[in-house]
């Protein structure tokens, strides 16, 4: 439901480019029931959307021929996320549907919690599946952390942070869930660190608490708090190597967090993320991530542009990444057959939304790829999907090529 809400709003931003292309002209009769309906600026809320299925066929079969041309959608919507950015519409504060609310946040805070320390271990299932409880001081709460711990148990192994996504699951790792964490680490000789409970955080240190998500000091509970304590427990067997990754804000973090800290990490996996932080694209996507959760990025990152801002913007300067295994891919946002079907049933702007962040994610990557081809590095191994969306059915097929392009530094 938060997904939907958050996701309509996406939705209604880019639904003004795509249906005003001349592909919309031919179409308008097909999609003429949807507009007058549904109102495509997103102000209806999720169940006004879903009152009409054969419309949201409709809808998502004008979506689908709409992006048959990557060339032309990316267009559309790179020019549009820019235009957002330039007249600041990204920074405006949410509201009524659009506004996806959690009445886990602003999670509770004890400022008694002054040490680092693991507070609880629980046994999950047969996975070798545990959740632990830590005590940031940083943060001044307990944070839970799910550990898929290593295949091999009398070897040493490396250790691999996985992050989630916009959702920040509290209670289990997507990585686990909806991803393919299980499979593709079932036999591996590494243990699985997945932090829970980080919606909309850009998983940063942010520079005051937030009314709407608390108080958020990521970086340092990852760097400072959770890896000494993990490495010092000789159940875990480190070997001396990290690695980290994530997928959409969890890439982002993921590739921010290497490319800071290169001493500590050897290698990153980013899947449909935005690594710049300075271009319009970059402003804008992490202005929709914060603001869909009700967040502030001025109570983050300061006003935008800052030096905050700067140092966040690992495309200006990816210098971090030189020594290190890096994997990155994305799709192009085009909607196969596949993506289709399994919309059927689903409000349109699901579908609608998940083009645009993959389109989105496109453009970060290339860039990112290209500042760090024109920075003299080749090492990075870049895979760009012929078509695919912002879902779990693009992600999971990119978890085993990027934890196969990265292992080889962890051991």
């Amino acid at each position: 439901m938060k997904l939907f809400i958050s996701r309509a709003l996406i939705a209604g931003t880019v639904s003004l480019t795509l249906f005003s292309s001349p592909l919309a002209s031919a179409q308008s009769s097909g999609l003429s029931s949807v507009l007058s309906s549904e109102d495509s600026s997103a102000t209806n809320s999720e169940q006004d959307f879903e009152k009409s299925s054969e419309s949201g066929s409709s809808a998502q079969d004008f979506i689908a021929l709409s992006t048959a041309n990557p060339d032309l959608t990316g267009g559309s919507v790179e020019g549009l996320l820019s235009s957002m950015s330039l007249i600041g519409s990204s920074q405006l504060p949410l509201g009524g549907p659009l506004l996806s609310s959690d009445s886990n946040y602003p999670l509770e805070t004890d400022p008694s919690i002054t040490e680092a320390r693991i507070v609880e271990k629980r046994v999950l299932n047969g996975l070798r599946l545990e959740k632990w409880s830590v005590a940031s001081p940083s943060m001044q709460r307990n944070v839970d952390v799910q550990i898929m711990k290593s295949a091999e148990a009398d070897s040493p192994a490396p250790m691999l942070y996985m992050l989630d996504g916009i959702g920040g699951n509290k209670n289990s790792s997507g990585w686990i869930n909806g991803g393919e964490g299980p499979k593709v680490f079932a036999d591996e000789n590494v243990t699985v660190v997945m932090p829970l409970g980080a919606a909309s955080s850009m998983y940063s240190d942010w520079l005051e608490e937030d009314p709407a998500l608390g108080r958020i000091k990521w970086e340092t509970f990852i760097v400072e708090e959770l890896a000494p304590l993990l490495e010092a427990e000789e159940e875990l067997n480190f070997n001396g190597h990290r690695g980290i990754g994530g997928l959409s804000m969890g890439a982002t973090g993921a590739v921010h967090l290497a490319n800071s800290n290169p001493d500590l990490f050897d290698g990153v996996i980013g899947i449909s993320g935005c690594y710049s932080t300075l271009d319009p694209i970059g402003q804008t996507t992490v202005s929709l991530i914060v603001n869909s959760r009700g967040g502030n990025v001025e109570n983050m990152w300061g006003p935008t542009g800052s030096e905050t801002w700067k140092a966040h913007d690992v495309t200006s300067n990816p210098e971090g990444l030189r020594d290190m295994a890096v994997y990155l891919s994305a799709a192009n946002g085009v909607v196969d057959d596949i993506d289709l079907a399994d919309s059927e049933k689903e409000p349109f702007y699901n579908l609608l939304a998940g083009v645009v962040l993959e389109r989105g994610s496109l453009s970060c990557t290339e860039a990112l790829d290209e500042s760090m081809s024109r920075a003299g590095m080749n090492h990075q191994v870049v895979d760009y999907k012929d078509s695919g969306t912002h879902n779990w059915r693009n992600f999971n097929p990119q978890l085993q090529p990027g934890w196969d392009a990265i292992k080889h530094a962890l051991y």
